[in-house]
């Protein structure tokens, strides 16, 4: 490989890394672990469509596992999901709410009057990955319900 290839791979890794380490300062604490399942967890997941579509697909693989592993939870309403493009109008008010910026992935985990927003940003470093886009979400997940 050319110097100024693996310069430019150098320098992309160096800048995920960066921005992975900034998302998660900037992120909520880590919740205290539960002794009660939450009333709802809003798991919200924002893509640019102005980028390109493909931003979109990790949000079908975030639905899908919920679906497979959390169907109870998203039967009775206590487990939520979005995927919000960030460039529709529409979704100004909630992309704002969040502070939200493309490949961006929140739960909102809210108690009686109380909500915490846990920001998960390893999903930039799993977005091409399908299964780990699954191991993510059940992970973080799994903390406030059982796995079906």
């Amino acid at each position: 490989m050319k110097l100024s290839v693996k310069i430019n791979q150098t320098l992309i890794i160096l800048l995920v890394m960066i921005m992975f380490g900034v998302l998660s300062s900037c992120s909520s604490p880590a919740p205290v672990e539960p002794t009660q399942p939450p009333d709802r967890v809003d798991v919200v997941y924002f893509y640019d469509s102005e980028i390109c579509q493909c931003e979109a697909a990790p949000g079908v693989r975030i639905q899908g596992t919920l679906y497979i592993n959390f169907s109870k939870e998203l039967a009775n309403g206590q487990l939520t999901f979005q995927s919000i493009d960030i460039n529709d109008p529409n979704n100004a008010a909630i992309t704002n709410k969040y502070r939200a910026k493309s490949l961006s992935l929140f739960l909102n985990v809210v108690r009686g009057d109380t909500e915490q927003t846990v920001a998960v940003p390893e999903i930039v470093l799993v977005k091409d990955d399908d299964e780990a886009i699954g191991r993510l979400i059940v992970d973080r997940i799994s903390k406030y319900f059982e796995v079906d």
